[in-house]
């Protein structure tokens, strides 16, 4: 693309919308991970007895398999939103863009 396309872009109001919206969206998500990971580490650190609870007392799986299995289908989970977001809202929007930039 030539830089005449790129101004154009960049001038378009619904640019500044899509970079707002994906910025807000990958901010949230970020901070949902970054959150649950180092929860879980501060907990190994501070009250690692915690995790080290059975899950019962005829059980010898502690609490933090669960947890930690929890935590990853969380992630998973985010990257799912992230990625059908990105396909309903963010693609069609870029498309959009750049057509109005090619006009």
């Amino acid at each position: 693309m030539s830089t005449e396309i790129y101004q154009k872009i960049l001038r378009n109001p619904r640019y500044a919308e899509l970079v707002g919206r994906r910025r807000r969206l990958a901010w949230l998500l970020a901070g949902s991970t970054l959150g649950t990971f180092f929860s879980f580490i501060l907990v190994v650190a501070f009250k690692p007895s915690l995790l080290a609870t059975t899950i019962s007392s005829t059980n010898v799986t502690t609490i933090a398999i669960p947890l930690s299995v929890a935590m990853i289908v969380f992630f998973w989970v985010l990257t799912g939103i992230y990625v059908r977001r990105a396909s309903r809202d963010f693609d069609g929007l870029s498309d959009q863009i750049v057509r109005e930039a090619r006009q």
